[in-house]
């Protein structure tokens, strides 16, 4: 099972109300004299504090809350014999108590009146705790959320919370942990799969999320450019370590996806082709594309292009290196290399190899990494050349780890709107370096620009010995469900 903690939002979630709230408001709206509002104006009006969802149905002089409540509330009341639990949740909660999950609820309902509808729908037993608000403004879960996991100190990679708004996501995200909003509950199926989040059509599939064990890698590389697993020796590395799918993505080149597309054949795992570019934007951008067609001729000239680019770039680091009293050649790293492909990986390694320093972190950290005196600024491709590429070639496009950036967060900000208007469909959302403080902050990112999750263990073999494929450091296990969501939105395009 991929997560034992387990959070649930209630209203749409647990309780199918969705109807039942609709209903509610137009009885509100017709004893107004008021317009009706259909299902799909529900959907798109519902937001948090439920106050703004109200100031699209009414005058600002018609907004008295306490009214409004008291009215939804009565009304709400009346109709409980319309609805009900979500089907099978009672099967659901049973099954991950089974399993030893524990499971708690966190709502926007009142506290009093959640653990009286848990008591009267008989499910109170399945959950170790319930947090809900202590008033009838339907404010923000973030809060309490955030208090209850500094209280009982919980693990945000074996968590997951399970709602049906964008407050549910954006709830999540500020916990950093995973999110699965369902489809039927109050913000509908193309408000929550346009989220970029794990959707789901029903609690069962929610449940077979929760214990799909399968993982996959969206990042890697080859001896076809900074790695030193051939691409079959990858492919076999990969389902020795239980990766379900995996994508190759070496640096400017596409020279490998043959022989890792081949080597797939013969193996119970998933192949996606990919490729990183590096781009020039005064800083350390990255970009991913996933799913590409390897042989579209406008991928082919990008890349040849930052190939002759890269060619120049290299030599000018190992002259800077020289320069500064370095005795390396460029000749040395193209044979360590083993090809006419050399990153800035290869020449570290000869550094260290050479005994000028400890590990290939400590020569991008003094020597070769960004706005260290042996740098050399990008000047390759345009992020936004590298997003055509990939969109043109049938690809996804990924802003590969974030941090590498340098950016704060404002910064962050405004790159993912620029890169969302050429086209860029989401970010690494999980990826080996992440702390816990990223994570939250990347996503919650993602989640105001519309963009969905990739993320992988930036797998190097020896060249970055302490990075493992499929779970980098030590705890990155990318769930399944992230390559489903994917495979959703490629259908689209």
């Amino acid at each position: 099972m991929r997560y034992h903690n387990i959070l649930w939002d209630w209203n749409g979630t647990l309780i199918d109300d969705a109807v039942t709230s609709l209903n509610c408001v137009n009885d509100m709206l017709t004893e107004m004299n008021k317009p009706l509002i259909t299902l799909e104006q529900y959907y798109t009006y519902v937001e948090t504090p439920i106050i703004g969802f109200y100031r699209h149905i009414l005058e600002e002089n018609e907004l008295d809350f306490p009214k409004i409540s008291k009215s939804f509330h009565e009304s709400y009341n009346n109709r409980l014999d319309e609805t009900g639990l979500a089907k099978n949740a009672i099967e659901v909660l049973k099954t991950l108590k089974d399993n030893g999950a524990k499971q708690y609820i966190i709502t926007a309902t009142k506290e009093e009146s959640a653990r009286k509808l848990t008591s009267d729908y008989n499910v109170n037993e399945y959950f170790d705790g319930i947090f809900g608000a202590d008033n009838t403004l339907a404010e923000s879960k973030v809060e309490r959320a955030l208090n209850f996991f500094k209280a009982d100190n919980i693990d945000p990679k074996d968590t997951v919370f399970i709602g049906d708004t964008l407050h549910d996501l954006e709830t999540a995200n500020a916990l950093g942990v995973d999110c699965i909003l369902v489809t039927y509950g109050h913000q509908g199926r193309e408000i929550t799969e346009n989220s970029g989040a794990v959707t789901a059509d029903s609690l069962s599939e929610v449940l077979n999320i929760i214990l799909d064990d399968r993982a996959v890698d969206f990042h890697t590389h080859s001896t076809f450019s900074d790695g030193t697993f051939t691409p079959t020796e990858l492919l076999n590395h990969a389902v020795e370590v239980g990766l379900s799918a995996i994508a190759l993505t070496d640096h400017d080149s596409v020279n490998g996806i043959a022989e890792a597309s081949e080597a797939s054949k013969a193996l119970d795992i998933e192949f996606i082709p990919g490729i990183e570019f590096s781009v020039a934007d005064g800083t350390e951008i990255h970009i991913i594309g996933l799913f590409i067609d390897p042989e579209n001729e406008v991928l082919l000239n990008t890349i040849k292009k930052t190939r002759e680019q890269r060619e120049r770039r290299m030599t000018a680091i190992i002259e800077k290196l020289q320069a500064h009293g370095f005795n390396i050649t460029r000749e040395e790293v193209e044979k360590l290399a083993g090809s006419d492909f050399i990153g800035r990986a290869h020449i570290a390694h000869v550094m260290m190899n050479k005994g000028y320093v400890k590990t290939i972190r400590e020569a991008f950290d003094e020597y070769i990494g960004l706005n260290k005196p042996c740098y050399v600024e990008k000047k390759e491709i345009t992020p936004e050349d590298a997003i055509t590429a990939i969109r043109t070639a049938g690809g996804l496009a990924f802003l590969a780890h974030l941090h590498q950036t340098k950016f704060s967060n404002e910064q962050l900000d405004r790159l993912l709107g620029e890169l969302k208007g050429y086209g860029l469909n989401g970010i690494e959302a999980y990826y080996t370096e992440y702390t816990n403080e990223h994570i939250s902050e990347f996503r919650a990112l993602a989640q105001k620009h519309g963009l969905f999750y990739s993320g992988g263990s930036d797998f190097h073999g020896s060249m970055k010995p302490t990075v493992k494929l499929k779970s980098g450091y030590s705890d990155l296990n990318i769930p399944y469900s992230i390559l489903t969501t994917i495979k959703r939105l490629k259908s689209k395009l």
